[in-house]
């Protein structure tokens, strides 16, 4: 077949191969040494004088930096920067211990921005990421705007032992050993699906259990937004998912099977500081009022349909930021949750109409 430069084949290849999305960075590690650091840079760039509005986003198991690939048009368009980094053992990220991802996490997180000039972000995390963002909030509060600081979980991941979800308790019950190929399982699911942001934890519902799913009449509603507002038609971003999927799994993917240890609890204490949720919010609260100033915003995004967590574990999530009341988080934090109708637990993250939210809250 003749090469076509024009085909939608060949502007997604261009469009995933942007420089941009594929930056490489070595760290020294007070405990490792040199660490390898894998980012994308996606959305505006950067002006000159410092201020363009930047989030970092953490996303959810296996997505890696490549999820930022179906942010790009829309960060840009909003004019804010996106930085997606990989988590250890993910795309050309050195791999660590389970029992130091987070603290791995934590040691880069202040490096990277220092490197890239970075002051200050607002930061979002999507299911296995919350665990990243909490630690990242609570170690690297500084980083936030002072004058703005907000924060955003998109199906925020819970304790299965606090959602009751009857595929995560299955789950637990898979033998640890078998998790040393758990990075080998996903493809058997994601090349079927054909999605880049359906990785955060289906798999782990579809060895267990077989649920319901708007899936795919969501990310066909989905694309043709994207087409109609911000200028990819459906063959180019069917072509871009499909580019996303063959790249990503042609990198190291190993440490999702930490990942997937560390989101069923099958390994003690490797929640950093926030292993229970309750817990975490009270102290977090106390921190924020000693220091004073402006309120930290909290905004939570869930699914309609969420076989990871369900309605009870968004109803624990809702609990734990409002305590005993919403008067226990005055002076301090400002909470608000919504549900987005016709999502589930992956592919509200690929919602442009969710990031709409967020980015428009970002500049506004």
């Amino acid at each position: 077949m003749e090469y076509d430069p024009r085909s939608p084949r060949s502007f997604a290849a261009s469009y995933v191969s942007n420089s941009r999305f594929h930056r490489f960075l070595t760290i020294n590690s007070t405990t490792h040494g040199p660490l390898n650091v894998t980012y994308g840079d996606y959305g505006h760039e950067p002006d000159k004088n410092g201020t363009t509005p930047t989030l970092l986003f953490m996303p959810g198991m296996f997505s890696s930096r490549y999820i930022g690939i179906c942010l790009h048009a829309i960060a840009e368009k909003w004019g804010v920067r996106l930085l997606v980094v990989d988590r250890p053992g993910m795309g050309n990220f050195t791999e660590v211990p389970l029992a130091q991802r987070v603290s791995t996490w934590i040691e880069v997180v202040p490096q990277l921005l220092a490197h890239l000039g970075i002051q200050h972000v607002s930061l979002a995390s999507h299911s296995a990421g919350t665990i990243y963002l909490l630690n990242t909030l609570y170690h690297c509060r500084d980083i936030l705007y002072p004058e703005k600081p907000m924060v955003t979980l998109l199906a925020p991941w819970v304790d299965p032992a606090k959602s009751g979800s009857t595929s995560m308790k299955m789950a637990q019950y898979i033998p640890t050993p078998a998790f040393k190929l758990w990075h080998h399982i996903p493809r058997l699911f994601l090349v079927k699906d054909g999605s880049a942001t359906a990785a955060s934890g289906t798999v782990i519902a579809n060895l267990t259990a077989s649920f319901p799913s708007s899936s795919g009449d969501e990310q066909a509603k989905n694309r043709l937004y994207i087409s109609k507002n911000y200028g990819l038609d459906l063959d180019q971003q069917k072509e871009i998912d499909a580019l996303m999927m063959q790249y990503m799994f042609e990198e190291n993917t190993v440490g999702s099977n930490s990942e997937a240890l560390q989101c069923l609890r099958k390994e003690p204490n490797t929640w950093g500081k926030c292993e229970d949720y309750e817990v975490f919010v009270r102290e977090l609260v106390e921190r924020e009022r000693g220091r004073g100033g402006v309120l930290l915003k909290v905004q939570a995004f869930f699914g309609e349909t969420d076989s990871m967590i369900g309605k009870k574990g968004q109803a624990y999530v809702e609990r734990c930021w409002h305590q005993t009341g919403e008067g226990d988080l005055r002076g301090a934090v400002e909470f608000d949750s919504m549900v987005v109708p016709g999502t589930d637990h992956d592919n509200l993250v690929s919602s442009a109409e969710v990031w709409e939210r967020i980015f428009k809250k970002m500049v506004a």
